[in-house]
């Protein structure tokens, strides 16, 4: 919008209320804002512009969710984070779990059952073997059932975490509208403002002496 003065409103009251006085007092006040206003308004109307958008992270954070939501997919520095260490798990296994339940087996069961048939003169029958045989295999398929069964269990709760994880960068947000600086006066203020309170009150005599001879009023000096 163009700039005008404090003499281009006036003089633009001044001339509307001239023009509107065809139409009485109303016509009047209605010709002197109209003038008024109109004086002041020499170009389109500017559009508004979009609120731009910034990020909320520092450059540091920003590198730090890149590499956290990477490792969703199983990519940079973190891309296990999420993934079930399978062969960790069973190297776990087998010291924590399988050895001791071997050491059980040989130190224990094996010397239980051939004890019983010992005590029996069974030692060197078919039966004897076939309890250890079957003694030997309930431990290899218990050893086999637990390890399924937690390999199973660490998959799932590794998906779960990795689905709370897209959950939380799905509810983060990490940038924000910029907020508008102070509104500019719109263009009516202006007009009062510029103006001024003795041309404000001469515009107001003014349309109150309109019609009475000898009563208008001098317009205010203006710079």
């Amino acid at each position: 919008m163009a700039k005008y003065g404090v003499g281009s409103a006036i003089s633009g009251a001044i001339s509307g209320a001239s023009a509107g006085s065809a139409f009485g007092p109303w016509g009047t006040g209605i010709g002197a804002i109209a003038g008024g206003i109109g004086s002041l308004f020499g170009s389109k109307k500017k559009k508004k512009k979009p609120n731009k958008i910034f990020s909320t992270l520092d450059p540091q954070q920003q590198g730090l969710y890149k590499d956290y939501v990477n490792s969703i997919r199983g990519k940079g520095p973190f891309g296990d984070l999420y993934n079930f260490d399978a062969e960790g798990y069973n190297n776990v296994f087998d010291q924590t779990i399988g050895r001791p339940a071997y050491r059980n087996f040989q130190e224990n069961i094996i010397p239980g059952i051939t004890g019983q048939y010992r005590q029996n003169n069974l030692m060197n029958s078919s039966y004897s073997g076939e309890a250890l045989s079957r003694a030997g295999r309930d431990v290899q398929e218990g050893l086999n059932a637990q390890r399924s069964a937690n390999v199973f269990s660490g998959q799932q709760q590794a998906n779960a975490n990795k689905q709370n994880a897209i959950n939380n960068i799905m509810n983060t947000q990490t940038f924000a509208y910029e907020k508008p600086g102070p509104s500019k006066p719109s263009t009516i203020d202006q007009i009062l403002g510029s103006v001024g309170p003795q041309a404000g009150e001469w515009l107001a005599d003014y349309l109150k002496g309109f019609g009475k001879s000898g009563n208008t009023p001098t317009p205010p000096v203006t710079a």
